[in-house]
């Protein structure tokens, strides 16, 4: 039996590896990630002046995907900032939509998903290379969450 899918053509695999060579560190890219999510925290903060956050876990640390899968990357999930029970107005979510948005351009996240945008239901994510993403989120509980997506370690890079 074989391998659940076959792994990255060596060409391929050169190319991600030089990808990643080119990008920050692991641990830069960890400790930019949790600046935009302090950034997207504190607007959500102006515009909804009674918010609270708590991180209610750890983040997690994780091997990359195809074609990263036979470089040294790591990546790294940062704990969720939720703010629970927080009332958020339609006008308050698009400002924090939009500040999250203005936040993720410098981690070059610039391609936007919209996985849900119903009048108090809000999930979108904006990504960038590698993986790596913001997600703002919105159903009573106000999520900001973030991903540095695959890189090479410090040692590595």
């Amino acid at each position: 039996m074989t391998g659940p899918y076959e792994p990255t053509p060596p060409d391929d695999a050169a190319s991600a590896l030089q990808t990643l060579q080119s990008l920050p560190s692991l641990e830069d890219t960890q400790r930019q990630v949790q600046a935009v999510m302090d950034d997207v925290k504190s607007a959500a903060a102006q515009f909804v002046p009674a918010i609270t956050w708590i991180s209610p876990h750890a983040g997690s640390g994780l091997g990359c995907q195809k074609p990263y899968e036979q470089t040294e990357g790591k990546g790294y999930i940062l704990p969720d900032e939720i703010a629970v029970d927080v009332p958020v107005s339609e006008e308050q979510w698009s400002q924090i939509q939009d500040a999250a948005k203005k936040a993720a351009v410098s981690l070059e996240a610039n391609e936007i998903q919209v996985m849900q945008n119903q009048p108090g239901f809000h999930d979108v994510g904006f990504y960038g290379p590698a993986g790596l993403f913001i997600k703002v989120a919105y159903h009573g509980n106000l999520v900001v969450s973030g991903y540095t997506g695959c890189r090479l370690p410090h040692e590595k890079n």
